[in-house]
């Protein structure tokens, strides 16, 4: 199948995956004809009380050289990790811990499988001070990882993407989401469409902490 004949409507997620960079382009007709806010609080979840231990967190930096012990692989995004080199990014400054769907405390996975999301993947990232994310959409790798037979299955119009954040925000804890800043407590649900460019930075001093929820509608 060629690039150009690729349709977010009819191409499954799996299909979309071999061609990222031409994902990146097929997504700018849907950013531009967007109406409303691209993210929108839809409810606050009551957390509960939990800890993350080190022992469970993964270097999930953004341009991180090495993953699981091997040379990352990028699959297919070499041109866009170059493009954030050129602009000045590297492994300290676009700096993430994260926490494994699998390694979640059960108290707060059952909170978070009472949102409305089928099938999906929650990631906890931490984010520390001095750390940015640089303006990116998310291409559901993980989930796809995770669930190869349903990313054959179903398209990116299938999606459901939301944020759920497990800190308040404090001066200098940042979420923007296309133009729109984000401004949330402790607890808030924010919804975003799979195709909305958004980057977040952390010029506080402390952690700033939230849960992204991958899955199908």
């Amino acid at each position: 199948m060629a690039p150009t004949k690729l349709d977010l409507h009819k191409n499954t997620i799996s299909e979309i995956h071999e061609n990222l960079m031409v994902y990146y382009e097929l997504i700018k007709d849907k950013q531009y004809n967007h109406k409303g806010n691209f993210a929108n609080i839809v409810t606050r979840l009551q957390l509960p009380h939990f800890t993350l231990s080190k022992d469970i967190m993964q270097d999930r930096s953004i341009l991180r050289e090495i993953d699981n012990g091997k040379p990352r692989n990028w699959g297919g995004r070499e041109e866009w990790r170059d493009y954030m080199i050129s602009k000045g990014y590297n492994s300290y400054n676009t700096k993430m811990d994260c926490v494994d769907h699998g390694n979640i405390p059960t108290e707060l996975l059952n909170v978070l499988n009472t949102l409305p999301i089928k099938h999906p993947v929650f990631t906890i990232n931490v984010q520390p001070p001095g750390s940015t994310i640089p303006t990116h959409v998310d291409t559901w790798r993980l989930w796809c990882e995770k669930n190869p037979e349903l990313a054959k299955k179903y398209t990116f119009e299938d999606t459901k993407f939301f944020v759920v954040f497990l800190t308040s925000q404090e001066i200098g804890h940042s979420f923007q989401c296309e133009n729109f800043n984000v401004k949330w407590r402790e607890g808030d649900v924010v919804q975003i469409p799979y195709y909305a460019r958004h980057a977040t930075a952390n010029s506080g001093f402390t952690n700033k902490i939230l849960i992204q929820c991958l899955g199908i509608n």
